[in-house]
């Protein structure tokens, strides 16, 4: 049998203070890898004073505990008409003494927090994400309290091990079919499949067929009609061409320098051809 893992304060608040100074290393879930914990339980080897020395798996397992007294803790601190104290606790007092016991009723867990606080509460908050204060809110004055958030174990003491990390659960064997429903379709025979499969694609074929006519006379109706003008290729050799044979006036570097701005500005060749009789053309 093996024997079983005590902590003391001391080892709980140095193996904190070792994830404090390492919380970098916490993944989303608020936990740490095995090559974390393994550091953590040889930084704290020397503090060990009674069972046997502390592991990766019993550090893992302190870790999960000492999360679940936090949600406890806070889970107290939220509800309505106590004033917590880190030192005394819940501050239960005689008023406030059946409140407490309805509440201890559906939470057990916060049983040792009547009027005694944890000390290892500020270090764990460290390294867990702010605490809602919406939920888990329990009115002294009602017969029941809301616990939507109601805390999963209780505090873990700390002369024990610890409840292991909910990460180490196995996983769901899925149950195995007998061979006799497995042999019966569930689906459709290959046969009905084809024909639905046949008469689909026939009617998306055609769907697909009237709108590629119906898109084709849209574009025959919306087309322009042919332009009358010729394009600009032509343009600019008729322009050139007229002005060789009109403006017969002009120096030969000033026919060159013309046509030189007919090859630059199309505009200019339709300017220079409507002032010019479609004879002279």
């Amino acid at each position: 049998m093996t024997p079983p893992v005590y902590w003391t304060i001391q080892e709980e608040t140095a193996f904190l203070e070792f994830l404090v100074d390492n919380r970098a290393e916490a993944g989303d879930n608020r936990n740490f890898k095995k090559a974390t914990f393994e550091r953590s339980a040889t930084a704290i080897a020397e503090l060990l004073s009674k069972g046997p020395p502390k592991t990766y798996r019993s550090c893992q397992n302190k870790w999960a505990a000492l999360r679940k007294t936090y949600r406890v803790v806070c889970a107290v601190k939220n509800v309505s008409g106590w004033t917590w104290d880190d030192g005394l606790g819940a501050g239960i007092t005689l008023e406030s003494t059946s409140s407490w016991d309805a509440y201890v009723a559906k939470h057990p867990d916060a049983k040792p927090f009547r009027n005694k606080g944890w000390i290892h509460l500020s270090k764990v908050s460290l390294l867990m994400p702010s605490p809602s204060t919406t939920t888990n809110v329990f009115h002294p004055t009602s017969s029941t309290a809301q616990d939507s958030d109601a805390p999963e174990h209780s505090p873990s003491p700390e002369s024990q091990e610890d409840v292991p990390n909910d990460e180490d659960e196995a996983e769901p064997v899925p149950t195995p079919v007998s061979r006799k429903h497995a042999s019966e379709p569930s689906t459709p025979s290959s046969s009905t499949k084809r024909a639905r499969t046949s008469n689909g694609a026939a009617a998306l074929q055609e769907v697909a067929a009237s709108v590629s006519r119906f898109g084709d006379a849209i574009s025959a109706a919306l087309a322009p009609p042919p332009s009358a003008v010729a394009p600009t290729p032509r343009r600019r050799m008729d322009a050139i061409t007229a002005a060789r044979k009109h403006e017969t006036w002009l120096h030969r570097l000033q026919l060159i320098e013309l046509i030189d701005l007919f090859c630059k500005d199309k505009t200019a060749c339709d300017a220079y051809l409507m002032f010019l009789d479609d004879d002279d053309l």
